[in-house]
């Protein structure tokens, strides 16, 4: 009895392994930080830090699966788990997109116009991440007739009124959108990097810099959590029937607001297990939608 006892624990934990490393640029070796790394037809993933290290463990299952690397301005890299196991200091190539040139004129008057407005009284339910792996949620905005006067994208404002969220970080992403649907190219090409102050209710992010003009086949706007140890907090989840059964896990903060929509209404995508899905969430014990709740705000 002692001796089968001894082994119960070893047997254990020999069904998962740790990985553990860190991700550099192939040109100048300098670590990356929040890079989403998801491990393929799972729901296993994390990101690296803002020094480029990642820990992660692998349940031995998922063994024969890929692990999918991506991060703005890289090339998307995919390995087998079993290598990514081994290796301690993971490689990205910049993709080193030639920019378009931009010209700069004088404003004689600045006109500006908001899209999706949204009050406080608008939010109903939230997106947090409730996954095991590092998600991006985004949201479609087609291109109408009368943006013509106004086509530059100057800020995007995310909402969080009806959370109480902690300090966190997390990413705006900007996406043209592919013949699929479904979010493609990156219309940013720097990261934009964001901290939410504790309870903070609207962020404003001033994009107008960046002279992106509101494509004419629409964009999605994202919103990217970050898996790190910044964000992390403890909360007991309620599951089950008539939520009886509870369970402590990590979250990784903030928690977005949402609004609540009519079927139809919006189209949204999410970058989950690496690749990007149709998405679609529905309000608790409801046919309306839940909708990341995004204003858009537009120059000349």
């Amino acid at each position: 009895m002692k001796f089968l006892i001894f082994l119960f624990p070893f047997f254990v934990l020999s069904q998962e392994q740790l990985a553990k490393g860190v991700v550099v640029d192939s040109d100048t070796n300098l670590p990356i930080p929040y890079v989403n790394i998801s491990v393929l037809e799972s729901e296993i993933g994390t990101s690296s830090d803002e020094e480029g290290n990642y820990t992660l463990t692998i349940e031995n299952n998922n063994l024969r699966k890929n692990v999918k690397l991506s991060s703005l301005g890289y090339k998307d890299t995919t390995l087998l788990v079993s290598s990514f196991l081994k290796v301690s200091k993971l490689v990205l190539q910049p993709l080193n997109e030639q920019l378009d040139e931009v010209v700069i004129s004088k404003k004689f008057e600045e006109k500006t116009l908001e899209i999706n407005k949204i009050t406080e009284d608008d939010l109903c339910q939230g997106f947090s991440s409730s996954f095991r792996s590092p998600w991006i949620l985004a949201l479609y905005f087609p291109f109408e007739e009368h943006y013509e006067n106004t086509e530059y994208l100057k800020s995007v404002r995310f909402h969080f009124g009806n959370f109480k969220n902690n300090k966190a970080k997390f990413r705006l992403r900007l996406y043209t959108i592919g013949n699929d649907g479904l979010p493609q190219k990156d219309l940013l090409k720097e990261n934009v990097m964001v901290t939410l102050k504790k309870k903070q209710k609207t962020v404003d992010i001033d994009v107008s810099d960046y002279a992106i003009i509101f494509p004419r086949e629409g964009l999605y706007v994202a919103f990217e959590w970050l898996y790190i140890p910044f964000n992390e907090e403890e909360v007991t989840f309620h599951f089950g029937k008539n939520n009886k059964k509870k369970e402590k896990r990590i979250r990784h903060n903030p928690i977005i607001s949402g609004i609540c929509a009519e079927e139809g209404k919006y189209k949204m995508a999410a970058y989950i297990s690496g690749e990007w899905k149709v998405h679609s969430s529905n309000k608790f014990q409801s046919d309306l939608k839940t909708v990341p709740a995004i204003t858009l705000t537009l120059s000349n």
